[in-house]
């Protein structure tokens, strides 16, 4: 496995499937999901209501991963990720969890690539740094078949932060800084 640590646009980092972080309500309201949202109009939106409806859920527990289509983005499929709770608490451990039912389904869908921001480090509490304990943590204790990650950070602080915890840990072919 590769993992390529880069600073940029998510949405502009070509993968097979981007893991994009939501609200327990999965209300596409800001940051990456609200991006999705203005570029792509309200399908995925209506796709997650519908979900919601479905199980008749107004809100979904902290670890859970729900598909959608990606509508005109360079990407197969977006996996919604709630590392957060409702009350945008998070942990290591809840972001552990989330990223391996992400990983999971991204299997599930045979994705070679996979894009990803660091999980509940904006509306969550968590630091880049933690973030990375539990990315590290996820990827060592779990096997997963996807080939190269990406993960895709808002700053150059962010960036090296991540970078130098996963520096420490073996992923096979490598961690790139880009």
């Amino acid at each position: 496995m590769i993992v390529n640590v880069s600073q940029g646009n998510i949405l502009e980092s070509a993968a097979d499937v981007l893991i994009s972080p939501a609200n327990p309500w999965l209300n596409m309201s800001g940051g990456i999901n609200g991006e999705i949202l203005s570029r792509c109009g309200m399908d995925i939106q209506n796709e997650l209501n519908a979900y919601l409806d479905e199980c008749g859920l107004k809100a979904v527990p902290g670890a859970t991963v729900v598909p959608t289509k990606s509508v005109g983005l360079p990407f197969k499929h977006i996996v919604h990720a709630v590392a957060i709770d409702p009350f945008e608490d998070s942990s290591e451990h809840l972001v552990g969890r989330t990223l391996v039912a992400a990983f999971q389904l991204a299997d599930a869908f045979g994705a070679n690539s996979v894009s990803l921001p660091a999980l509940a480090t904006g509306y969550g509490p968590l630091s880049h740094t933690q973030f990375a304990q539990a990315f590290a943590k996820a990827m060592h204790d779990h096997y997963f078949l996807v080939e190269r990650i990406f993960l895709v950070l808002d700053s150059e602080d962010a960036q090296q932060a991540v970078a130098s915890i996963l520096d420490q840990f073996d992923f096979g072919a490598g961690v790139e800084i880009r």
